[in-house]
């Protein structure tokens, strides 16, 4: 949470924030173990209980927006505003239930993820898979304890996970406090240590970011395109999640996990593929997964989206982006672009375009005002949910479908980040009856005809 946060808001930000960031990490650990040594006091319910309320209130948002707009079209929206819902049910007190809802919900979440992260961490065999493999076991053995309410009962379940997000994202910010203030000037964020974990750049790539490139919005723009697993396949053989997520496969056995590319027009273009095709066959994508160097293989850059789209297809998805660096991204993609090696784990097609997203969009969040935009950015939920997406990347990898979810909500967070509940309602209102006015124009036309 602490590295996705500090991207956002950049170094020019929190550079000047340094003692009182570190400050901040230690009261939050401090907090944190308060609150694990006296659970039952109930003064955490009223810090809850507003969250829920939060939740609540974007949630009905979302469903109202989406119902104006048109739920065929919009689903997806009104599926992520009860989501919302539920989440505000879970983090609310509910005395009558005992909270055992919040400790079944959370429990099998730590042991879904904890199982989950186990696995990819042995399949992937990442450097660091070892580390990820004792994640997984903690993770475990905390859905073990809530699930079996030992040594906290279910009715804290709540301020007991509180209290664990306090002392790890305490102890994050103060491992980013302490070197920060020795980044140099114009320095990348993301040359700290603690961004050297998977799926991140680690500062190796464009470790400067100069004061004279702010992020704004410009005459540019940046696309990023995604071919679904799904999307790219015909006749696919449907597998719930899966061929969202993962890959597809067609009646005949073939496999597609899509694909992603960015583009700023009018003369950069980032596509990253295997310079010759590997074959997906079932029998040995099992070892292709291996994040080992034993499968890099000779890879290649396409040249546009047009030369792309004519040898294949159009991409079924796109996401675009006002508030960005174009200066950083083209110091990025000149350095990475300067080796092709492609890996299908590793440094692949996602990879390479969430790398490039990272350069272009580090400090788009920051407005000049750090604590209202840190403020700001915590208590949007669209925040939180890109926060859940960079997890599950972190234990496995990227793939077009994480990567759409993932470009969808830092859209929302970075170009819409200022809106108020009462705008984005009274947009989707408006956007409402230019549908119907344009509806009844097209329905008078057809009859007059």
């Amino acid at each position: 949470m602490i590295r996705l946060l500090f991207l956002l808001l950049g170094a020019r930000a929190l550079k000047p924030m340094w003692r009182l960031l570190m400050v901040a990490g230690v009261v939050w650990m401090l907090l944190g173990i308060l609150i694990l040594f006296d659970l039952s006091d109930g003064v955490l319910s009223v810090v809850l209980d507003t969250l829920a309320l939060f939740l609540v209130i974007e949630g009905i948002v979302e469903i109202v927006a989406a119902v104006s707009l048109g739920l065929r079209r919009h689903w997806i929206d009104a599926l992520r505003g009860a989501a919302f819902l539920f989440a505000a049910f879970i983090v609310v007190n509910v005395p009558w239930d005992n909270n055992i809802g919040a400790a079944i919900v959370f429990g099998a979440a730590f042991l879904i993820d904890g199982l989950l992260r186990i696995g990819s961490a042995y399949v992937v065999q990442s450097p660091r898979w070892r580390v990820g493999i004792v994640a997984g076991l903690i993770e475990v053995c905390l859905a073990a304890m809530i699930l079996f309410a030992w040594p906290v009962p279910h009715l804290l379940t709540v301020p007991f996970c509180f209290a664990l997000l306090l002392l790890t994202s305490g102890y994050a910010l103060v491992r980013m406090a302490l070197p920060l203030r020795q980044l140099p000037d114009g320095a990348s964020i993301t040359s700290l240590p603690l961004y050297a974990a998977r799926n991140w750049q680690g500062g190796k790539v464009h470790p400067v970011v100069t004061d004279d490139a702010a992020v704004g919005k410009g005459d540019k723009i940046l696309n990023v395109y995604v071919w679904t697993a799904i999307g790219s396949v015909k006749d696919p053989e449907r597998r719930l999640l899966v061929d969202r997520y993962v890959a597809a496969v067609d009646k005949k056995g073939v496999v597609s996990t899509g694909h992603s590319a960015l583009e700023m027009p009018p003369d950069l273009y980032v596509s990253h593929y295997p310079a010759n095709d590997i074959d997906h066959s079932p029998d040995d994508f099992r070892a292709l997964l291996s994040a080992g160097h034993e499968n890099d293989v000779p890879g290649r850059f396409n040249e546009s989206l047009a030369i792309e789209a004519a040898a294949w297809c159009m991409p079924d998805q796109k996401i675009t982006f006002c508030r960005f660096n174009p200066q950083a991204l083209k110091r990025f993609w000149q350095a990475y672009s300067q080796d092709t090696t492609y890996n299908l784990t590793a440094r692949n097609c996602s990879t390479t375009v969430i790398q490039a997203l990272d350069a272009a969009t580090e400090g788009a969040a920051y407005t000049g005002r750090p604590w209202r935009d840190l403020f700001r950015i915590v208590s949007d939920p669209h925040f939180w949910l890109m926060r859940i997406v960079r997890g599950r990347t972190e234990a496995m990898t990227w793939t077009p479908g994480l990567v759409l979810d993932y470009t969808r909500l830092l859209e929302q967070v970075i170009e819409h980040s200022e809106r108020r509940w009462r705008t984005r309602i009274g947009e989707a209102f408006r956007a409402r009856r230019v549908l119907v006015h344009k509806h009844g124009h097209a329905e008078r036309d057809r009859t007059v005809s």
